[in-house]
C-alpha cells in the first residue's frame, strides 16, 4: 500500500500558543508526520493568523516537520523570516502574486535555503496557470475548499486536479488540503496524492485513530 503523509493543520488549535503546544505534543505523539501552519494575513484572506515570529516559537517545541503555507500579500518580503523561524516546507500561495517572474524569483529564494517548495492553487484556478513554474517547485498543495477558512465542506472538483497533476508531473509531491477526512480521503489517495492535510477531522476526533485512518484506510 502507498505510504501516506498526514500533516495535522493546526488552525483548529487557534492562536493561543499553550494551546497550539498541546496540540502539536498530541498529533506528533500520535503519528502525524507533519504540522500544517496556515499562515493568513488578513489582507489576501479575510482571517488572520499567526507569523513567523509565532512559527519560529513553536518550532522550538516540536521535532514534527513544519509544512508553512502563505496565505499572504507580498510573501517575497517575508519568506526569508519564515525560512529562518524553521520551516521545512515553504508553500506560496499562487493567486497572491500578480507577477509570475516575482512568483519564480521567491520560488527560487525558498529552493536556495534548502526547504522544500511548494505552491498552492486555489479550487477555482485551472492548473494550467501552473505549467510555466513547475520545474521550480517541489511540491503542489491543492486546495478541495476555498482559500483562507477551515473547516469548509470537501469540493469533490479537486480530484480532478489531481489526477491530472499525477498524469502529466507523475514525480511531483502532491498535497490536499481542505475537508480531509475518513470519507474524502480515499478518493484523493485514489486520485494520486501523497500528503493530507486534515485539521477539524483530526482535531475533534480521537487523535490517534483520526490519524490512523487517514494512513491506512484509505487505498
Amino acid at each position: 500500500m502507498k505510504k501516506i503523509v498526514v500533516s495535522a493543520s493546526s488552525l483548529p488549535a487557534g492562536r493561543n500558543m499553550s494551546s497550539q503546544i498541546d496540540y502539536i505534543a498530541r498529533v506528533g505523539n500520535f503519528g502525524a508526520d507533519m504540522y500544517h501552519l496556515d499562515v493568513m494575513d488578513g489582507k489576501f484572506v479575510k482571517n488572520k493568523s499567526i507569523d513567523h515570529a509565532y512559527v519560529e516559537q513553536l518550532r522550538e517545541k516540536s521535532a514534527l516537520l513544519f509544512d508553512v503555507h502563505l496565505m499572504i500579500e507580498n510573501a517575497e518580503k517575508v519568506v526569508k523570516k519564515y525560512i529562518k523561524a524553521g520551516a521545512n516546507i515553504i508553500s506560496l500561495q499562487y493567486e497572491a502574486f500578480k507577477d509570475e517572474n516575482l512568483l519564480i524569483k521567491t520560488l527560487k529564494t525558498i529552493k536556495n535555503s534548502g526547504v522544500m517548495v511548494g505552491i498552492a492553487i486555489d479550487i477555482d484556478t485551472n492548473i494550467n496557470v501552473l505549467t510555466p513554474i513547475m520545474k521550480y517547485v517541489d511540491m503542489v498543495l491543492v486546495l478541495c475548499v476555498k482559500v483562507g477558512k477551515g473547516g469548509q465542506e470537501f469540493n469533490k472538483s479537486a480530484i480532478k486536479k489531481i489526477k491530472t497533476l499525477r498524469s502529466e508531473y507523475p514525480d511531483i509531491l502532491i498535497e490536499a488540503d481542505g475537508g480531509i477526512n475518513d470519507k474524502s480521503a480515499p478518493a484523493v489517495v485514489r486520485a494520486g496524492a501523497d500528503i493530507l492535510v486534515s485539521g477539524h477531522y483530526i482535531y475533534s476526533n480521537d487523535t490517534f485513530e483520526a490519524i490512523q485512518t487517514l494512513k491506512g484506510k484509505n487505498g
